[in-house]
């Protein structure tokens, strides 16, 4: 039977998104009323405030971790657990090639060196494999970022960890709640980290969290967040360099109320993403948002893989055809950092002297040409919105629009 061939709006036919994408407020009026409580003390005390403690202490039972450090950013919580884990120069530090600055920022303050990792080239996770073949004496930590929250391959990494006794830094910054096989990823290292950029699932403008369940690491990471400060009363004796990295009261009172909702906005994005992944999952050259089985997604954004060899067209033609839709896609993952002139250039930075250290006796490779999940992963996977307050109407009429483009120019 042959397939129907609908007309497509980027060719005159009918939109398959016919209406406004759901939408609803980042912050709340009792947020607002919780400013308004520290204001109206009178001051805002420069250290650990009530809601400074009051957040780490939630925090710390939403993931059953025995100690949480709070930090003004999530770069600056990441920096903190590399600082705490006592990373310098001539280490290396293996990471995912996509990612953002604040990730490689925390390795190369440290003077220490960035080493990717390969990735899955449909969910562009860091991967085992990759890891592996990375792993050298020189090697210190494994910095694991769950892309897009979805869980990295937890269960193989922290092998790989144990065999060559190395550290292990979650990087959770676009992955609240999500899950590794039953298991809340951000436990599984020595630290988890997270950040509270307004664009992230909860937000306060900025701040971070690192949470830990080894009380000599958390008083490491809180005193190198603290400017090497003592605030348990024995008075400021700094034995090392540290850093203002506290947390503002105000941005800590905002945490705190947001993080009241922050189930409910993972628990809405997974149910979701799991719908469009149905919804598209036997198109001819798709490959859904690629999640580990017994694993849980809680979709900072939607990826998914387009084999344009399955279909007549290039890529540029696909995404113009589902942008017309009304279906908003991009490339924007086609350039990962190592394509930066900071990797590929291999810029003397005089303030993080990584490769270019003295100390460092290895060779770096910032070719993506040795990185075939990641050559693949940048020429195919596309990018798209979701978030908690799309409906299940824009999901099915995502589903539509992906539908009707891929088939409309899917080889017969």
């Amino acid at each position: 039977m042959a397939r129907k061939i609908e007309k497509l709006a980027i060719d005159g036919g009918p939109k398959a998104k016919q209406h406004p994408f759901g939408s609803g407020p980042k912050h709340v009026p009792s947020e607002k009323d919780a400013v308004c409580r520290v204001l109206d003390r009178g001051s805002i005390p420069f250290a650990r405030g009530p809601e400074v403690m009051e957040l780490r202490a939630a925090f710390s039972k939403l993931y059953r971790a025995k100690h949480c450090i709070t930090t003004n950013s999530g770069t600056s919580a990441i920096h903190a657990a590399t600082g705490a884990l006592g990373i310098g120069r001539g280490d290396e530090v293996i990471t995912s090639p996509v990612t953002d600055a604040g990730t490689i920022i925390a390795i190369m303050a440290q003077n220490a060196v960035p080493v990717f990792a390969d990735v899955d080239p449909v969910s562009l996770n860091m991967t085992p494999e990759g890891i592996a073949q990375r792993i050298t004496p020189r090697t210190k930590a494994i910095l694991v970022v769950h892309l897009a929250g979805n869980p990295c391959d937890m269960g193989r990494i922290m092998a790989l960890a144990r065999k060559h006794k190395l550290f292990v830094v979650e990087d959770l910054a676009q992955s609240y709640l999500c899950e590794y096989k039953g298991k809340l990823c951000g436990t599984f290292g020595h630290l988890g980290c997270f950040s509270l950029n307004d664009s992230k699932h909860i937000g306060a403008g900025d701040g971070g969290m690192v949470i830990t369940n080894d009380a000599a690491l958390a008083d490491r990471a809180d005193l190198f967040a603290d400017k090497c400060y003592d605030r348990t009363g024995q008075g400021r004796k700094p034995f090392f360099l540290g850093y203002n990295y506290r947390m503002n009261l105000l941005a800590a009172a905002v945490g705190f109320d947001q993080l009241k909702r922050v189930k409910h906005i993972c628990d809405r994005r997974h149910r979701l993403g799991v719908k469009l992944s149905k919804g598209i999952a036997d198109l001819p050259g798709i490959i859904p948002h690629k999640v580990l089985p017994g694993c849980k997604c809680t979709y900072w954004y939607y990826l998914f893989h387009v084999d344009t060899s399955k279909l007549t067209v290039n890529m540029d033609t696909y995404v113009k055809a589902l942008s017309a839709e009304g279906i908003g896609v991009s490339r924007s993952l086609a350039v990962n950092i190592m394509d930066w002139p900071l990797f590929k250039d291999k810029v003397f930075n005089p303030h993080a002297c990584a490769w270019a250290c003295p100390l460092y006796k290895g060779q770096v490779d910032y070719d993506i040409r040795h990185f075939p999940g990641l050559q693949k992963g940048v020429q195919g996977t596309l990018r798209t919105s979701l978030n908690e307050h799309f409906t299940d109407q824009d999901i099915s009429e995502m589903v539509r629009g992906i539908r009707k483009v891929t088939l409309h120019y899917a080889k017969a």
